[in-house]
């Protein structure tokens, strides 16, 4: 079934939008009989109007409404007037007397004999070009072409409003921008021709208030003419019909040849054998034929499901169709609707096909237009129009109430209601501004519901102290807050960490790791959000990537950003009920969301940074104080004092010595980050001669410093532990000993460099990366090692001022780099 409408659908392109040329060709068949039979082209000026419109009463001929301001009324014409001649010429039949008016040039000033009251009276009427598409026909029906047209340029200016933040991602948010700017060229010229014969009156042919309107007319017209076109493209590319021959050659050829037959009347007169008010008919019919056809391509191809608005579509373009259908064939003649009724009902009709414009907007951009911030156009333009009218109403209502007052007063209106204007503007500026606040409460929606949550949420935030719970409590606040059927979130304060993540509901989008390290360098890079629909979506994302998110059901990706630096991603399935979809308000008010997370998560990181730094610190004076009195380091010093006090009394007495000395100076600096170079160097001195007794002839020792870095702020037991780690590490495992070198000097860039290199068995993890000084945490560093690293990054805030160089056969190198720091604190001898 569904191929069987598809191939119909497809047969009713081409005949239906060449069915549209039937008019234009039976105008230009005729006037090629005209041709063939003259020998000549037939000359068409335009028509002359005289603004009124004569009626047929009991045999007589009427004047049944006479436009005011018009140049009838201006000669003295009045409804009711009989008339009796033109031009001293008598009409008995209203259709003569309609086709004399039609055939005199715009310009031109005629006399027309009439009868008012059994009076007879005579009038001088200067005609005017006839005003093509509009219908002074009844006050009613100029009202309602008025007003109508109002709310047209009204709900245009909203959907332009709502539209213009979509367009810049979405192709379809641009064609439908395109669509209702092309629509809206009609609705506001025509807009503007009826405000301008409204308040100044028909223009006369020659003037600038003519040509004004000559333009005003062909803009219109050109609107009106591309609408259905584009419309019409849409559906066909929305239903997927892609017939690029067809749409290319066959599809424009109706508004292209309506579009220069348009041109061609109003810019050179007499170039065709027709006027612009013979194209009203094939216009008309053209138009009917696009939007019908556009209307029922919807319900021939449409989805059918009841949903609530597709419903609306579905009844709407059923009106639609219908009214298109029984229009068209009233323009042939097929339905003898505009022979059966009078002038003004066909007015009303033709008035009310001009304004079917409206909804094809509805149906076709209706799902586009709910994208954007309908909530808050809405909102602001409530506010808005309340004050202007309410400052319009107040102004003639005030004015016509002061008029007698001012009158018997003898007071310059001018000062009075400029004075009264001021006081409305301060009145109405602080009502627009309690409007503003108060009418979000007073109409209460659901995206209100929606902010409160939100809002709340960030006031719990500062009461959540772990990743843990952070995570899961965002998930289940964005699941009740959007409505959504499944919320992932995963996030990592610093790229070291692993992913914290959560899950609402076990739907989608089924978001693991692995695919969040797939896309995370992308959102990373970009820091944009993500959205299925297209005119939603800021992120670029490889079309791999865009088929991957969508194949796991995922609808929103929300950046979670820091100072342009992205945490971690918020990924969103669709809304429960499967009728409703994001826009750009939810967007915003994800996004921000978004940035209080980023918050949370980098206060909570800091958090934790601050405990495990004062955790470190704790680890960090144990670790030194171990290092200094290690009992492996005490037993072998120990041992070494028992064999020596026999042999060698004298060199146990200098072993106790030095522990002594080590014993003393770490009680001495046990409060204090830094010490001297001179301090430093000292206990590493007496360690290396402890381990030289112990060692004997198998260990050399030679330590050098300049004498001008003797005060040179250090870390306390940096050096002292890698001079450890160059005895334990790299000498212990050579039965041949070695020798240790310790020297201090200062370089070029204001840095200390002190350089502790052994002769030991070197790091062969160090082996394998051709030659590259290692940096940073490295992988055999123990405990003590890593207590150095982070105490230099702790103090310098640099995590590059520990080196490792190391090769076979020639041991290890460390560079320690040290910049320059506030002097250390004096130090309190122990006795």
């Amino acid at each position: 079934m569904s191929s069987l409408r598809r191939r119909l659908g497809l047969s009713l392109l081409p005949l239906v939008t060449l069915v549209a040329l039937w008019p234009v060709g039976r105008i230009l068949h005729d006037s090629w009989e005209v041709v063939r039979l003259t020998g000549q082209v037939p000359e068409a000026p335009p028509g002359g109007f005289d603004w009124v419109h004569w009626v047929s009463e009991e045999g007589r001929i009427v004047a049944g409404y006479v436009f005011p301001g018009g140049p009838a009324a201006r000669a003295g014409i009045r409804e009711g007037d009989v008339f009796y001649l033109l031009d001293f010429q008598q009409f008995f039949n209203l259709e003569d007397l309609k086709q004399a008016i039609d055939g005199q040039p715009p310009g031109s000033v005629h006399t027309y004999a009439l009868f008012r009251d059994g009076n007879y009276l005579e009038a001088r009427v200067r005609f005017t070009r006839y005003p093509t598409f509009l219908y002074p026909l009844s006050p009613s029906l100029w009202q309602f072409s008025l007003w109508g047209f109002a709310l047209g340029a009204f709900v245009h200016v909203l959907a332009l409003l709502l539209l213009f933040p979509l367009a810049r991602h979405g192709r379809r948010a641009r064609f439908s921008l395109l669509l209702i700017c092309v629509s809206a060229l009609w609705f506001f010229s025509n807009l503007g021709r009826l405000l301008q014969v409204t308040f100044l009156g028909p223009p006369y042919p020659d003037g600038l208030q003519d040509r004004v309107f000559q333009l005003l007319t062909f803009t219109g017209l050109v609107g009106w003419i591309g609408f259905p076109a584009l419309l019409l493209r849409q559906i066909v590319h929305d239903l997927r019909l892609h017939r690029p021959a067809f749409y290319h050659r066959i599809g424009h050829v109706p508004p292209l040849v309506l579009a220069a037959a348009v041109v061609l009347t109003t810019f050179h007169p007499g170039a065709l054998p027709f006027t612009l008010e013979a194209l009203i008919a094939p216009i008309l019919f053209y138009v009917c034929c696009y939007v019908g056809l556009a209307a029922g391509l919807i319900l021939l191809l449409g989805t059918g499901r009841s949903t609530t608005s597709e419903s609306w579509n579905r009844s709407g373009s059923w009106l639609t169709l219908a009214f298109s259908v029984l229009l068209g064939l009233s323009v042939l003649d097929v339905v003898p609707l505009f022979g059966l009724v009078t002038d003004s009902m066909v007015g009303w009709v033709i008035v009310g096909a001009q304004l079917l414009a409206l909804a094809p907007i509805g149906l076709v951009s209706l799902a586009t237009l709910k994208l954007g911030k309908v909530d808050l156009v809405l909102e602001r333009t409530l506010v808005y129009g309340t004050v202007l009218g309410a400052i319009f109403l107040a102004f003639v209502g005030g004015m016509s109430l002061m008029e007698p007052l001012l009158a018997r007063m003898n007071t310059p209106w001018q000062v009075v209601g400029g004075l009264y204007v001021v006081l409305l503007l301060v009145f109405f500026e602080r009502l627009a501004h309690w409007l503003r606040r108060e009418l979000p409460a007073f109409f209460s929606t659901e995206r209100q519901r929606t902010r409160q949550l939100l809002s709340h949420f960030q006031e719990q935030m500062t009461q959540l102290f772990s990743f843990e719970a952070l995570a899961r409590r965002t998930v289940e606040v964005v699941a009740e807050a959007f409505r959504v059927r499944s919320v992932r979130i995963f996030f990592r304060p610093d790229e070291s960490l692993p992913w914290f993540s959560a899950a609402y509901h076990p739907e989608p989008p089924y978001l693991t790791e692995r695919i969040v390290e797939a896309i995370w360098p992308h959102f990373r890079e970009e820091g944009r959000i993500w959205a299925r629909n297209p005119e939603l979506s800021e992120a670029r994302l490889p079309q791999e990537l865009q088929a991957l998110l969508e194949s796991r059901h995922v609808a929103l990706v929300i950046p979670i950003i820091a100072e342009q630096r992205p945490l971690g991603l918020l990924a969103l399935g669709p809304r429960r009920n499967r009728h409703e979809f994001y826009n750009l308000e939810d967007l915003d008010l994800l996004r921000m969301l978004g940035g209080q997370l980023a918050l949370a998560i980098e206060r909570l990181y800091l958090v934790e940074r601050e405990r495990a730094l004062i955790r470190q610190n704790a680890e960090a004076q144990l670790v030194a104080l171990r290092a200094q009195i290690n009992p492996h380091f005490l037993f072998n010093a120990l041992n070494t004092i028992a064999a020596l006090i026999n042999e060698h009394p004298e060199k146990a007495e200098a072993v106790v010595e030095h522990l002594a000395a080590i014993f003393r100076h770490t009680l001495n600096t046990g409060g204090r980050s830094f010490v001297s170079l001179d301090e430093e160097l000292q206990l590493v001195r007496h360690y290396l001669e402890i381990e030289r007794a112990r060692f004997g002839e198998k260990l050399s020792v030679a330590i050098e410093w300049p004498a001008e870095l003797s005060a040179f702020p250090v870390p306390a037991f940096a050096v002292q532990t890698l001079a450890e780690n160059a005895v334990k590490h790299g000498l212990e495992k050579l039965r041949t000993g070695g020798a240790v070198q310790i020297r201090a000097r200062r370089l070029e860039d204001g840095l200390v460099e002190i350089l502790v290199a052994d002769t030991g068995a070197g790091i062969p993890w160090l082996w394998e990366q051709n030659g590259q000084p290692g940096e940073g945490p490295l992988p055999f560093f123990g405990l003590g090692l890593r207590n150095v690293m982070a105490r230099l990054e702790q103090l310098y805030g640099r995590r590059d001022l520990l080196r490792f160089e190391s090769a076979p056969g020639q041991g290890t190198r460390v560079r320690l780099l040290l910049p320059p720091v506030p002097q250390p604190e004096p130090t309190s001898p122990v006795n």
